[in-house]
């Protein structure tokens, strides 16, 4: 599955790039996100049910930080095997400040294994890319 798209923000991109790596506001941003907490400096766990068929969870998600050069690139990858199946997942997120905000592009892609696959079809592609424009509009509002 691969994902791309731009949000535009009336804030810096220092200001969205604090906030997506923000605890409080990523659990306030996430559709259906019951939590968020550091690991450690480098790996965030959110706790996530989802409204996909089949897959509601919850689940524990851990994102690893593997790349950061504030206030401007971020690499998130996820890497996940357990109930519903497997996940490998990478998004490069880039933060370009305009004169009236923050531009927001992303590319990511998944690979899903498993019950969790179910969500690599139309159907389920809808619903996450739903989720990712509820979570841009829910930061937004957190700005």
């Amino acid at each position: 599955m691969k994902l791309n798209g731009t949000h535009k923000f009336k804030v810096s991109s220092s200001q969205v790039y604090n906030a997506i790596l923000n605890p409080a506001t990523l659990q306030a941003s996430i559709p259906g996100c019951d939590g968020v907490t550091y690991l450690d400096d480098s790996r965030i766990q959110a706790d996530i049910t989802t409204p996909i068929p089949g897959l509601k969870g919850p689940y524990a998600v851990v994102i690893n930080i593997a790349n950061r050069q504030a206030p401007s690139h971020l690499e998130l990858q996820v890497q996940r095997q357990g109930r519903g199946g497997k996940v490998n997942a990478v998004s490069q997120i880039d933060l370009t400040d305009e004169a009236d905000g923050a531009l927001l592009s992303y590319n990511a892609s998944a690979e899903l294994e498993g019950p969790v696959a179910i969500a690599n079809n139309p159907l389920s592609q809808g619903i996450v890319k739903k989720s990712l424009s509820s979570f841009f509009e829910n930061l937004e509002k957190s700005l």
